[in-house]
Parts: C-alpha cells; structure tokens; sequence
C-alpha cells in the first residue's frame, strides 16, 4: 500500500514538474477560459471590450507569475476600436491564490493608429501635459503605442502606467498663422512626465531636425524643455530691423525653456538660438495669448552678415528704462523706416518705457557709419512716442534726429540733420552716386498717413541711373557725359510728398544747379507698383537768360514771334519700378510755377 502512495505520489509530482517545466519553456495555448477572462473584464471595466481566438500561458517559475499572451487580440474602448499587434498580461499566482488582484501588469503593443479614432481614449487618460484644446489642434495623425499599465485592487488604472510609442505624418494647426506639419517623433510618458526625441517636423519655412523635448511638472503651467536643430527653406526669413539675412539652407541650434500658463501667458525662460556666426538669447520674456510682449529681463544680440560682424548689444528692461547697449548696430533701414506711416506694431503694443540706446558705430550701407551714438527717448505703447538722438561722421560732421508728438493732432513729428546726406538717402536708386551736401528732413504721420519734406543742399550727383535716361533722351550729350564721369553739381534739391500705406502723392521734386534743373510731381501706387510722373527739364543758360529778362514775362512765355521762345524738355515716366517707360518732347513754353520755384531757389542762395 506505501509503495502505491508512493507511487502515485512520484507520478503526481514527476507530472507537476514536467507540467511547469513545459509552461516555463514551451507554454500552452487554449481558448477554454475565453468565456471566463471576456466576463472578468467586462465585470470590472465595463468601457472595455476585449476579443480574442485563444490565450497562450508561460511561467516564470523564479518570480511565479504567469505570462498570459492574447492570440490575434482585438479591443473596443469607449466605442473606440484600437487594433492591436500584442496583448499581454502578467499575473502574479500568491495574489491569485489569495484571492487578491493578480495582475501585476498588462503591455500592450498597437498597430498604427489614426489619431482622431482614439482621440477620446487620449482624453480619458488625462496625459497632464495636453488639454483638450491642445488635442482638438491635431488635424491628424499616425500613432503606435508600446505601454504597460498597473491596476490597484478594484481593478483602476494605477497612476504610474508606462507610455511608449511613435508619432508619425501628423498635422497639428494653432491657428492660420502657426501651422505645424509632417511632425514625426518619439515618445515616452512615465510617472506623469513626458519625453520626446526624435523629433522632426515643418514649421511654416521651418525645418525642425533631431528635436528633443523634456516636460517637467510646473504649478499652473505646462512647461518644457527643448533642443532642436533649426533649417530655414526661405530667402524671405530675416530681421530687417537689425539687416540680418538668412539664406536657405542656413542651420540654427536652439535651446529653450517654456511655459504656457493656465492664464494663457507664455513664459521664455530662456531662448538660445546660435550657429558658428549668430547668436540671440533671451530670458525671462512673457507673452499674452495673442503674442504680445508684456515683459522680458534680457535680449542679447551677436550677428554676422558676409562673414563681418553687423550686430553686437544688448538690451535690458531695468525697473525704469530699457537700456540698449552695444559695440555696434546695423541700422540701414533707418530713414526707410522713419518715413513711412505709423505702424501698428501689436508685439509691443503693452510696451510703456522710456528707452536709451548707446552704440559705439552704427552702420549704414555707406562708407559713413555713426559713430559713438547716443539716444533717449520714449515708447508708449509699442509705438516711439519721443526720441533725441545724436552722432558724429567724423570731425565737425553730425547727425542730430528728434521725433516728439504734436499735442494737437497727436501725428508724430521726425526731423533730421544730417552734415552727410548719402547714409540716409543712399537706399534710393535716384541718389545712386550721391556726393557731398547736407540733408535737412521733416515729416508728419499717424497710422493712416504721412507726408514730408526732404531737402539736401550743395551736392553732386552721378550715375543716377533714372536721371541718365532722361538726359540721353533729351539728346543732351554733354550731361550724360558728365553725369557718367565727374558728375553734375546741383545747389538744391527739395522733395514734397504725402503718403498712405498703398498711396505716394509727389508733390514736387524740384532740382536746381548751374547746369540744369528739373521739375517733377506725380503719383505712386505702392498696391499696383505704378510709378507715374511728369515734368520739365531745362538747361541752366535757359534758366539764366529767363531770370535776365524777368519784367518782360509775356514776352518769354510766348515770344515776340513764331519760333521763338524757351527751350526745355516735357517728359513722362510711367510703369513699374522695375520697368518703366521715359518719353520726352521739346517745349518753348515754361509754366509760372517753374519759374517760380526758380526764383525762389535763387533768392535763397543769393541771400546766403
């Protein structure tokens, strides 16, 4: 009889060894507790709806947990259907034998997903770094997951899942100017922080390559920290304000430090953008929902253009002013910028501060830089509301600039001296070759219109390419001829225009000198890009022999008989401003107002 126990006590436990030897190294597959799992599950979760062929069972029997891998398994969540490629699930056997929750862990393994199908799944799980605005700006996407979850004893899903997985051929739009696309990434999110690396996407003519983003946990905020390699696909990218180009192709390294606040305010902690030639950094700057600039601590600025430093300073927002200081500034644009109507610039509009800037050089597209400049001034609102602004040419030579507000029309007012015309002119085609003279301008605008007044004195002119053309025209050689070689000398020039942001009324353009001088207004449509004109040239001896004979007007308007009387050039210039057409023809009559403004200008020199 012992030996019978004994027996059936060795076949028992031979088979219990063999059994868990073949459930440690081969597993069993079966489908006899498909009914039993479906109904425990659906038992306790009832949002989850799991389909399966058969179950295949592996031990482990050194940490004695079961390794339950579903065969071709399918699940339905919240009515959202996520193919899966695996599904598996661990369950520890003493919890099981205690009637407690066995399972330690389920991994699951998706196939790609389109993003809007388990939108609401990435809702419920409440990922703390997205919101549901920020999942309702994902137009689409492709995503895998690979994850593991925990449950607490009722069977909820414990807090610290695991989330891998990889984002592909997805289109995320802010809004119509912020539009995100072909973003692909990896991702990872544990114990409620989410890594990203990997990253590439387009942004607007952004390229974005090996992208890394860290979030970190951040009271009232989503804040994060990201690396990147930055590739510009356009010429138009720049910063004309500092004349810095950016070529296609160009790479930047950026580094940064953000958050967006729960009051919709973005916070830069830190923005580094640099390459082998450039360097921007900026700290602690905020933005409002709409991107405006509400407050920044510091902005620091290094910059090449041609392999030459154009750019070094910096800029810091004390409790009183905005200081900029810098060795030097790039500032081509200048009078450009000054002569056009008052722009509603939105980034700075919450923008209220007094403002002093000392530069040791600023440069202009001249062999004329300003040096050791020096200027106080005011912005309100975004916009200068006052500025006094000094420099020096050179020995004796100075450039003075002031914009203040008229109180009763509160149009802002800019005037100019400059004892060296050409760095503030030089921009224009007309003053291609400009030499000498001094430049007094004065101008009035507001965010509708502006009109001015440009004058340069005792200056020469060659090249001058539009100039040229008349001349030739004209058939008057021995101008040209001069125009192309030492050039021509003028005594004055006075510039009248009013101007919108599509529309220029010319005016006047008047020119006097000993050899010739010119009398121009017309129109130009900045929408259209329409230059039209029309004036009169008239040689100096002409213009001289007219003012000798001054009491007698009729006789020089008309002249005393058929074929006498004054020779000059009518002309017309029409088209774009890239080609236009110059038509010319010979006159013996001169208006009033040539004559006119003639004599004032010689009036004035006399009286010098």
């Amino acid at each position: 009889m012992k030996k019978f126990f004994l027996s059936i006590f060795l076949l028992l436990l031979v088979s219990f060894v063999f059994l868990i030897s073949y459930l440690s190294f081969y597993g069993y597959e079966t489908d006899r507790f498909n009914y039993i799992i479906k109904s425990e599950i659906k038992k306790n979760e009832k949002n989850i709806d799991l389909d399966f062929k058969k179950i295949s069972i592996l031990l482990d029997i050194k940490k004695l947990t079961l390794f339950i891998k579903f065969i071709d398994p399918e699940v339905e969540y919240q009515s959202a259907k996520i193919p899966l490629d695996m599904l598996r699930a661990n369950i520890d056997l003493v919890s099981t034998l205690k009637k407690e929750v066995g399972i330690k862990k389920i991994i699951v393994e998706t196939k790609y997903l389109n993003f809007n199908s388990i939108k609401l799944v990435a809702n419920i799980l409440k990922l703390d770094q997205f919101n549901q605005s920020s999942l309702n700006k994902i137009k689409k996407s492709k995503v895998k997951i690979n994850s593991e979850f925990t449950f607490d004893k009722n069977y909820k899903l414990a807090d610290d899942f695991v989330l891998n997985g990889i984002v592909k051929d997805t289109e995320f739009i802010h809004n119509n100017n912020h539009k995100i696309s072909e973003l692909n990434f990896r991702f990872s999110y544990f114990n409620k922080q989410l890594k990203i690396k990997n990253l590439s996407s387009k942004y607007n003519t952004i390229s974005i390559k090996n992208g890394k983003i860290e979030f970190y946990k951040s009271k009232g905020a989503i804040s994060f920290k990201a690396e990147s390699k930055i590739i510009l696909q356009s010429n138009k990218v720049g910063l004309s304000i500092i004349n810095k180009s950016i070529k296609v192709g160009e790479s930047f390294s950026l580094q940064t430090d953000l958050s967006f606040r729960d009051n919709k305010n973005i916070l830069i902690k830190n923005l580094t953008l640099q390459n082998e030639d450039n360097f921007f950094e900026i700290d602690d700057m905020v933005l409002n929902k709409t991107y405006n600039l509400v407050d920044f601590k510091k902005i620091r600025v290094k910059t090449k253009e041609n392999k030459t430093v154009n750019n070094d300073f910096i800029i810091k927002n004390n409790k009183e002013s905005i200081i900029v200081d810098g060795k030097i500034f790039d500032a081509t644009i200048l009078l450009k910028e000054l002569d056009e109507p008052e722009k509603n610039n939105n980034f700075l509009k919450k923008i209220s501060k007094n403002i002093e800037a000392d530069f040791s050089k600023v440069l202009t597209d001249t062999e004329f830089p300003f040096n050791k400049f020096r200027m106080v001034g005011l912005v309100k609102k975004g916009k200068l509301e006052k500025i006094s602004a000094k420099s020096e040419f050179e020995e004796d030579k100075f450039l003075d600039i002031s914009i203040k507000k008229e109180k009763n029309t509160n149009m802002s007012l800019v005037e100019i001296y400059s004892d060296i015309a050409r760095p503030l002119v030089n921009s224009y085609d007309f003053f291609e070759g400009l030499e000498g003279g001094n430049l007094t301008y004065s101008s009035k605008s507001n965010n509708k219109k502006s009109s001015g007044v440009l004058e340069i004195k005792n200056f020469k002119l060659n090249k001058a390419p539009g100039l040229a053309k008349l001349l030739s025209l004209a058939d008057l050689k021995g101008l040209t001829d001069a125009l192309r070689g030492d050039g021509i000398s003028f005594d004055s020039l006075v510039i009248k225009y009013e101007s919108s942001s599509t529309w220029m009324d010319i005016k006047e353009i008047f020119i006097i000198g000993p050899s010739i001088s010119v009398l121009v207004e017309g129109y130009f449509d900045k929408k259209k890009d329409i230059l039209s004109l029309r004036g009169t040239l008239v040689p100096a001896k002409t213009l001289n022999n007219i003012v000798s004979k001054i009491p007698v007007v009729g006789d020089i308007l008309i002249g005393k008989k058929v074929g006498e009387g004054i020779f000059g050039v009518s002309f017309k210039i029409k088209g774009s401003t890239e080609d236009f057409k110059t038509t010319v023809n010979p006159v013996k009559t001169l208006t009033p107002r040539f004559i006119t403004r003639a004599l004032e200008e010689m009036k004035k020199k006399q009286s010098k």
